[in-house]
This record gives structure tokens, sequence and C-alpha cells, in this order.
């Protein structure tokens, strides 16, 4: 997920829409307030995607814009195949879904097989996996998550349908790191998305549990460094990755994040419109689908972009969203835990600040 700063827009747009909290599992860590099964009405979402796909024909082209459903979780909403049939009608987004990998009936690999293929392989599953053992992901996830998971990506991927991973990284599984790579290496995985621990929601339990930013990067980095070509293309996107591209092309230094960015958003299941998932604050809201257009939104990501930059502060390491969170919340570890962070990878910044064009989202947390 990328832009660039003049035009304050994505170069793939990407919505994510969670039509609502439902879960079938409790885990520990979950960023939602709630599991409440509310549901955005079936006809609200479909249009959705109507208009989704208007704005990316118009603006990006043909599967240059991604309709990612997350949750709760995705299989819990009851029209996500009818969402699916609509792409496949349309042919001109990608789908791309975050799961947790426990729905494992036969006919689930067998319908994404099918849609996956009508969409010309543009259907992507991001897997949550939040340990490279069974001890360290069912700390988090319960008792016998670790092997369904293990087993739903191993079907995915014989059906050839392209997976991630999404690993939240604390105290407990950062000494995992090497153990994560090599496990996704061995299933064939295409790109891992490294999250630290953001304390909302039900994970606000584990606020001791947080691993310091810096500690989680520099982990990151040795293995990025150290790491063969496989391994690095997993970790496309990371901070270890934009840096490399910092060393190798001024063009691509990290500018801010992505923030307020045109063809970015995030939909609750009340219809609220944000701009990512870690910027859900209601003074931040946007729109709501029940009724605005996702035009109507667009043209409202200007101002909000304004309002994010205006007290002129350094987000080109950071998450907008977690940043705020923290000043908002008076958590004194994680703004300094931040601001250690982007210290250190400014001072080995190669390239001026002013010319800086792309912006990156470095929290990953899609």
């Amino acid at each position: 997920m990328r832009g660039f700063k003049s035009k304050r827009a994505l170069d793939i747009y990407h919505l994510i829409l969670a039509p609502t909290h439902a879960c079938n599992l409790r885990c520990k860590h979950c960023y939602l307030p709630d599991h409440a099964t509310n549901l955005l009405p079936r006809e609200v979402a479909l249009r959705l995607v109507d208009e989704w796909s208007e704005i990316v024909m118009r603006e990006r082209g043909r599967f240059k814009g991604i309709f990612h459903v997350k949750g709760g979780e995705p299989f819990v909403t009851p029209y996500l195949f009818d969402l699916l049939a609509r792409m496949a009608e349309l042919k001109t987004l990608w789908f791309m879904m975050t799961t947790n990998g426990t729905f494992t009936a036969p006919e689930n690999f067998d319908r994404l097989d099918h849609y996956n293929q009508e969409l010309s392989g543009h259907l992507t599953c991001v897997v949550s996996v939040d340990g490279a053992s069974a001890a360290t992901h069912e700390f988090l996830r319960g008792e016998g998550r670790f092997e369904q998971t293990m087993h739903f990506i191993r079907e995915l991927r014989k059906r050839d349908i392209q997976v991630y991973m999404n690993s939240v990284i604390h105290q407990g599984n950062i000494h995992e790191l090497d153990q994560f790579v090599a496990m996704a290496k061995a299933m064939e995985v295409a790109q891992i998305n490294f999250l630290p621990l953001v304390p909302k929601g039900y994970g606000a339990a584990l606020r001791q549990t947080q691993a310091p930013h810096l500690d989680i990067h520099r982990a990151l980095a040795a293995i990025y460094r150290n790491g063969d070509e496989e391994t690095k293309r997993l970790m496309v996107g990371g901070l270890p990755d934009i840096q490399e591209e910092e060393r190798r092309d001024t063009l691509a230094a990290c500018a801010e994040c992505v923030a307020g960015y045109r063809g970015l958003f995030y939909i609750k299941p009340d219809g609220s419109v944000y701009s990512c998932p870690n910027l859900e604050q209601a003074r931040f809201a946007i729109a709501n689908v029940h009724q605005d257009s996702l035009n109507d939104a667009s043209d409202r990501l200007w101002s909000l972009h304004s309002r994010l930059r205006s007290a002129q502060v350094d987000d080109r390491y950071v998450c907008s969203g977690e940043r705020i969170k923290y000043e908002d919340g008076g958590d004194h570890f994680n703004r300094e835990s931040l601001s250690n962070l982007r210290n250190q990878l400014s001072a080995h910044r190669h390239v001026a600040a002013e010319s800086a064009e792309v912006a990156f989202c470095v929290s990953r947390n899609w």
C-alpha cells in the first residue's frame, strides 16, 4: 500500500469493509471494542462493490483497486459469497479478505477456487497467524486453532490461491521471527505483514506484552538484511524494505504514511467511513454509506489529510492513527516508543526529507 505525496492518492486503490464485528473466536489481542452481530445490510454492501468498481475503473483501471473484507470474521458474513459473485460479474476489482483461517469446510475452498478463477487470480486471502508454533499462536487465539489455520492455508495453496500472512508481534513471539519466515516459505505464502501489537479494544488488556517498536524493527531488519531474495520478497512493503528502496532510489523515499490519501477507505458495520483501520476516532469520520456515496467520501479525503498534517508532524515511518491514539490516551510509553523508531530511521535516512515523494502504509493493519 503506497502512494504519492504530491497527488495524495494510492497507486492501487484499497477499500476495507468490516460488514460485522461478529467472530467465532475471542482472541486476546483483538483490536475491536466488541463482537456485536450488527451487520451492514446486504444491499448496501453490494452497492459499495458497484460504486467502488466505477471509481477504480475511472481513476485507476481494471484490477487496480482492492475490495477487502475484514471483520470480525468474513466467513461469519452471510452474504460474503454474494459479494464475490458480484465481483466475478464485474471483473474489475481485486478481492481480498482477512480471516482467522478456521472455516475449513471443503465447500469454502471450492467456492474460493471458483471465484479465484473467475477473477483471473485476483483473489488474496490474508490469514492471521500469530505464532510459528502452536503454543505462541494459541496463546492469543485459543487451543487447537494453530493446526486448523495451517490446514486452511495448505488447502488454499493446493488450489493456487494467493495467501498473505498477518502476524501480530509482541514480547511472547518476537523470538520466532526467523521461524515465521521459514514457515511462510515452506507453505508458499506470498507475503508476510508483521504488525506491532496495538493495545486497543479487547487487546488493551495485553498492554504489558507489547514489544517496543524499535526492537521489532531491528529484529525484522536483521532478518531482511541477512535473508535471501525470497525472504525479501516475503517482507516487501515493510520498513526494512522501505529503507532498502531509499538506499536504491531517492524517489522512493518515505514521505509520510498514507492516511487521508485518495483511494483508501475503512468502512465499519454502522456504515461510517474512515481513512484507515487505525484512524477510527469519531472526529475523523468522513461519511456514512447509508446516506453518502463513495464519491462524496473521496471528495472529503483532501480535507482530512490537511487536518492530519496541520501540526506539521513527522509521520514518515510511523502510523498516523497509532500516533494519534497514543496522544489522545496519554500513553507516554508508546509515544516514546514510536518516537524512538522514527528518530532511529530518520538518523539513517539516505535522502533529504524534501525529496521524499512516495508514501507508504507502515502499519500493515490490513
